[in-house]
Order: structure tokens, then sequence, then C-alpha cells
């Protein structure tokens, strides 16, 4: 009876220490939603967590940050989740820098997350190769024909990133720049679709974002490493975008403002917008600038039609407020 006694105090402790390190101690607002950040140790490589705020932040732009750091001899990954589940629809991502050059042991990811059979993920990562494909789609459980590599190849810093989940399939894509849709083919990075076989559901997934260590082993240069992401918009999101993009036009929510960030790319042009709904319009203003953001604070749920002339062309937009 003893050695029962033992045996439950022991892995009554255990669960305990494993929660204790699981559990989220801390939470932020990014993109209009709230997230937890992870701390503790644990898969994926049982890489350590940081919830410190030098390790996940978001800065004056809104933009999110999660950095490897080094802190004394151990090095930390950083890792955010979705307090509240998400659903089937496109789940943009705007990264903001450059994860076609991460250290070859590092590894950066968005992903819809249920559990370790129930996932689907874009992850960049060279793991540990010196010579390899750096992004890949994939739909766990990983097996051949759930996974899509290639070599991302950016112009700049800035990309965005698909999952777009439906019953029966989930389509991945990337493009260059911030647009809500591809606006051109020679824009396409890569896209994949993958026929749905076991993610039926739509119950209890959640929005991942990390930055970890492959084998829990440093990066090979010794540098600490970081992604930033813009922003993202998703089924569950304050406000979605849907329209035609155009090269001229990179379009997209700043949710913590209930924003919408408009920059124009192209010189000495005559630019105006309307926002309408039902027909009526709303506001409407000549911009001076190439950038400009649209205020939806104080506007009240539903949807609107939003028009950007840029000389004679007038490009139309379908902003919806969620919540």
């Amino acid at each position: 009876m003893k050695h029962h006694k033992l045996l439950f105090l022991l892995l009554f402790y255990m669960n305990l220490l494993q929660a204790q390190q699981d559990r989220p101690v801390r939470i932020i607002n990014f993109a209009g939603m709230d997230w937890y950040v992870r701390s503790g140790t644990g898969n994926p490589a049982n890489n350590l967590w940081s919830d410190s705020e030098k390790s996940v932040w978001v800065d004056n732009q809104n933009r999110l940050h999660l950095k490897i750091r080094k802190v004394g001899n151990r090095w930390y990954a950083a890792e955010i989740r979705s307090v509240h589940p998400t659903t089937y629809g496109q789940h943009r991502f705007y990264v903001a820098n450059r994860v076609d050059l991460l250290d070859r042991n590092i590894v950066a990811a968005v992903f819809i997350y249920k559990d370790n059979k129930h996932e689907m993920d874009i992850e960049f990562s060279r793991w540990k190769q010196k010579q390899a494909p750096n992004t890949q789609y994939v739909v766990q459980p990983e097996l051949p024909e759930n996974l899509y590599k290639f070599d991302l190849k950016l112009q700049g810093n800035f990309s965005t990133h698909i999952i777009n989940w439906q019953k029966k399939q989930i389509e991945f894509e990337s493009y260059f720049g911030h647009k809500i849709a591809l606006p051109q083919a020679q824009y396409l990075i890569n896209q994949w679709t993958y026929q749905q076989k076991s993610l039926t559901d739509d119950k209890q997934y959640r929005i991942h974002i990390n930055l970890w260590m492959v084998d829990n082993q440093p990066p090979v240069n010794n540098q600490e490493a970081e992604l930033i992401i813009a922003s993202m918009d998703s089924p569950v999101s304050p406000i979605s975008i849907s329209g035609k993009a155009t090269p001229l036009i990179s379009l997209y929510p700043n949710h913590y403002y209930d924003h919408i960030f408009v920059y124009i790319h192209q010189t000495s042009a005559d630019i105006k917008y309307k926002l309408l709904q039902n027909n009526k319009i709303l506001e409407q203003e000549d911009i001076q600038t190439d950038y400009f953001f649209i205020d939806l604070v104080n506007k009240s749920i539903g949807k609107y039609d939003l028009q950007i002339q840029i000389n004679k062309q007038v490009f139309r937009y379908e902003i919806t407020k969620n919540y």
C-alpha cells in the first residue's frame, strides 16, 4: 500500500510540475486577438520557452516579435497561441523579415493546431541541413503525401503566407509583399492543395506562431534570431478584407486600433478613397501621401465597401467588422 501511495504522489507531482512548466503565464494582444505566451519546457524538440518581454513583444507599430535568445548558458525559444479557437476559412500571416535567411538550426512557423495528429503548418527551416529546401507546407501526421517542400527566396522583408482551411481541402499559398490576395502571377512564390482526409471538424483548433531550435541545438552562427509578423487575419479576427489585389496597393488590417492600413506604390498619383455602407458614403477623402489608414473603431459591426481611386483607376474591397 505504501508503494501505491508513493507512486500516486510521484505521478501527482510530476503532472503538477509539467502543468506549471506549460502553463501560460502571460497574455498579449496582437492583431486584435488575445494570445497566450508560452513558458517552460516541452516539444517540439524539448525546447526551453521564454515568456519574457525580451522574447515576445508587440512594438509601437503593433508588429509581433518572437526572438530566440541566449540567457546565460541557455537558449530560449518563443511561441504564442490564440486564446480563442479558430474555424474554417482563410488565415493570412503578413511576415515582415527574411525568414528565408534563418540559421539552419532554427524553425519559424505559423500553424493551426489541435493536437499532434490534427495540425496544418507553414514552416521555414533547413532542418540543420546546409543545402536543403527552407520552407514546407505540412499537414499532420507528417507522411510523404502530407508534405510539400520548396526553397523560399524572398526579394525583401515582406511576404504573405496563407492557410486556407476548408472542409474538404487545405490550400497553402505564399507570395511577395503584403496583400490580401495574389495580385499577379509573378508575385506567387508557391502554392499547394491538400485534399482533406482527417481534419474534418473545426473544433478546438488554435492559431500558433513560434520560433524554435531543431533538436534543441543552438544556432550554428551562435546568434540570436527573430521572427516579425506585421499583422494576421483569420475568420475569427475583428476585421476581415476581401477583394481583388493589385500591385499598386498593399492593404491589411491593424486590428489593435481597428484600422485598415493602406500603402500606395505609385508616385505622383491622384489618390482618393470612399468608405460606404449600403451604398451610402460614410467618409471620403483626398490623400496627399502614399500611406494612410482608415479608422473603423467607431463603426458598427457589419460589411463596408471601400473604394480606392488611383488616378482614374478604382479598386474595390469588402471590409467586414466582425466584432
